[in-house]
């Protein structure tokens, strides 16, 4: 029971849409229509080409990410996992939320500002491999891609050591590369149809 409260809290908290709200009361416009029509902080900052804004959406949506994973973590019994599971409702609620007839974001700033109230190694691995793969691809979603597969993998293969190291909270190496899995199984998912996009541009270019 304490896990399905966690999970619908944790969606309707993130399904609160920020970027939609913030582009809307500043600009007038839908952010869903321009764009990518992403409900993020980077096609916010495209639309409007104001940097403030498009740092403004991520601040906000990773303090949403933040809070649901802090409240679950200090006031829900069974610690990790009800915390886990408030966390990834949120980041499905940020993704698919129901007031915008579930058209939403792709879920990375709140997913980092949840995991700083867990345990910060994925942030680490994730920008890291992000940083090098935008070097070698010069594009920024194919990044993404390449960030949220591999982040996992190399969770699994560093010393369960330094991800304690860095953890906020007191769980086991294990339980936090399964999450750590199961949160880039997420990421993925709102990044299917560039994925499908890239698949597709390669095999009609060859």
């Amino acid at each position: 029971m304490t896990l399905l409260i966690s999970i619908v809290g944790g969606y309707l908290f993130g399904s609160i849409p920020t970027a939609f709200l913030i582009v809307r009361r500043r600009t007038g416009i839908d952010i869903r229509k321009n764009g990518s029509g992403n409900v993020g902080a980077f096609n916010s900052y495209e639309i409007t080409q104001s940097k403030k804004i498009g740092i403004i959406v991520g601040v906000l949506d990773g303090v949403k990410g933040f809070i649901v994973a802090f409240i679950a973590g200090q006031f829900l019994v069974g610690s990790f996992w009800n915390q886990s599971a408030a966390l990834c409702g949120a980041l499905i609620g940020h993704n698919y939320p129901v007031w915008l007839r579930f058209r939403g974001g792709r879920g990375l700033a709140p997913a980092a500002g949840g995991m700083f109230a867990i345990g910060i190694s994925y942030i680490i691995v994730w920008c890291t491999t992000w940083a090098v793969a935008f070097v070698c691809v010069k594009n920024i979603l194919k990044a993404n891609i390449v960030a949220i597969i591999l982040a996992p993998i190399i969770l699994l293969i560093i010393p369960s050591a330094w991800i304690e190291a860095v953890m906020v909270r007191n769980i086991s190496a294990t339980d936090y590369r399964i999450f750590s899995f199961i949160m880039s199984c997420i990421h993925l998912l709102s990044h299917s149809r560039s994925l499908k996009e890239i698949i597709q541009h390669k095999y009609s270019v060859t």
